[in-house]
C-alpha cells in the first residue's frame, strides 16, 4: 500500500476524530431521538460511516449528508432496518442520486443537494406515522 504524505495522513486522522466528536454530541444533544440530521460541506462516506458506528442506534433515523449544499454530494440513511429499505430508495429519488444498501444502512451519491429539507420532511412524517402506530 501506497504511504500518505504526512500532512494528509494528519488530515484523515483529524476527521476521524471530529466524527467521533460529532457522534458523541449529536448522542447527547437535546434534541436527539426521531430524525436525527447532519450535514457538513466536508467529510466522505468514510466520515458518515465513522459518525454511523459510534451512534450505533436503531432508535432513531440518521440522516448524513456532505457535499456541496446545492449541488452534488453523498448521503448516508441509518438506523432500524425496515425503516431504512423502505426510505433509503425514497430519500435517493428525492435527492436524484442512487444507492444502496443493507443491514440499516442506506448510502449513496446525490445530484441535488438542495432537496435535503424534502428528504429530511420525508423522514419526519415516516417516523410520526410510525409512532402514532405504536
Amino acid at each position: 500500500s501506497t504511504e500518505l504524505p504526512y500532512p494528509f495522513q494528519n488530515n484523515l486522522n483529524l476527521l476521524r476524530d471530529l466524527a467521533v466528536h460529532i457522534a458523541h454530541s449529536l448522542r447527547n444533544s437535546p434534541d436527539w431521538g426521531g430524525v436525527v440530521i447532519l450535514h457538513r460541506k466536508e467529510g466522505d462516506s468514510e466520515f458518515m460511516n465513522i459518525i454511523a458506528n459510534e451512534i450505533g442506534s436503531e432508535e432513531t433515523l440518521l440522516f448524513l449528508t456532505v457535499g456541496d449544499e446545492k449541488g452534488a454530494g453523498l448521503f448516508l440513511l441509518a438506523g432500524r432496518p425496515a425503516a431504512v429499505e423502505t426510505l433509503g430508495p425514497r430519500v435517493a429519488e428525492v435527492l436524484e442520486g442512487k444507492g444502496a444498501g443493507k443491514k440499516g444502512r442506506f448510502q449513496g451519491k446525490a445530484t441535488k443537494m438542495s432537496r435535503r429539507m424534502e428528504a429530511q420532511a420525508l423522514l419526519q412524517d415516516y417516523i410520526s406515522t410510525q409512532s402514532a402506530k405504536e
